[in-house]
């Protein structure tokens, strides 16, 4: 399967059974042995590797059990903003100031010539 995007659930599901199966083996733990470290029962160990789903929680026991919690690594992972990104958030920001008027630098000009004000 070259594209997950493209498979459906049950072949997601019976992947990531296949790997957990995969991944008890390598440890050499029975199904019962996971189940017991897991604290889930057999049957629900047997769901999780023949891909008939089980609930996030239960997998991820299954997951801390088989030290391979690196599996949902990819959902925590900080977006990178591109250099273009990077830019347009800092104009953004830079727009977003607070903007003041400028002082008056010559003070001859907010009167008249008898002294009167401008207005």
């Amino acid at each position: 399967m070259a594209d997950i995007k493209w498979a459906s659930d049950s072949e997601v599901l019976t992947r990531i059974g296949q790997k957990v199966k995969e991944w008890r083996l390598e440890m050499n733990l029975s199904q019962k042995e996971l189940s017991e470290k897991a604290q889930l029962s057999s049957l629900t160990i047997q769901q999780v590797e023949y891909g008939k789903g089980t609930s996030v929680r239960n997998l991820l026991h299954v997951l801390r059990v088989l030290d391979r919690l690196d599996f949902f690594e990819l959902f925590f992972q900080e977006k990178q903003l591109s250099p273009v990104e990077y830019e347009r958030m800092m104009k953004i920001h830079s727009d977003n100031e607070r903007k003041r008027a400028s002082s008056k630098k010559n003070k001859e000009y907010d009167t008249d010539t008898d002294n009167a004000p401008l207005w």
